[in-house]
C-alpha cells in the first residue's frame, strides 16, 4: 500500500484545523485613538492578532500603549476594552485591565486576550478610566 496518499491527507486535515478559524483582525474604532481621552492619558492600538487554540478556539491578542502625554502624574489609571462586532455592533467580550499610575510622559504596554468568533469583522473600543 503506497503511503503518500495518507500522508497528504494528514498534512491537509492538520492544516485544515491549525489554521482554520480566526479571519478577520480587529480594526481600531476612529482615527489611531482607541477611544477617549481622559485627563491628558490616551489609549494605542499597536498590534492586532487572531489566534487559535484547542481549548479557546479563536481569540484575539491586542497590545495596547497607555500613554500619558500631560504635565502631572495620573493614577489609578485602568483601561477598558471592548471587541465590538463591526456589522451589528454588538459587543462580543470586554476587559478592565489596571495600569496604575502614570508619570507624566510615561507610556505602559497591555497585552490582553479578547474572545471572539471566527468569522466575524470586530473593531476595538479601548479607553482610559480613571477611579
Amino acid at each position: 500500500m503506497r503511503k503518500e496518499p495518507i500522508v497528504l491527507i494528514f498534512f491537509l486535515v492538520l492544516s485544515a484545523v491549525i489554521l482554520s478559524g480566526c479571519v478577520s483582525v480587529p480594526d481600531l474604532a476612529g482615527s489611531g485613538q482607541a477611544g477617549r481621552e481622559v485627563a491628558g492619558v490616551s489609549v494605542n492600538l499597536i498590534r492586532s492578532e487572531p489566534s487559535w487554540s484547542f481549548s479557546r478556539g479563536c481569540f484575539w491578542t491586542v497590545t495596547i500603549q497607555v500613554y500619558n502625554h500631560g504635565n502631572i502624574e495620573t493614577r489609578n489609571v485602568n483601561v477598558q476594552m471592548e471587541l465590538v462586532d463591526a456589522g451589528t455592533g454588538a459587543i462580543r467580550d470586554t476587559m478592565q485591565v489596571y495600569v496604575g499610575s502614570l508619570a507624566a510622559g510615561e507610556s505602559k504596554m497591555i497585552l490582553s486576550d479578547l474572545d471572539g468568533d471566527c468569522i466575524n469583522e470586530y473593531t476595538l473600543n479601548a479607553y482610559p478610566v480613571l477611579l
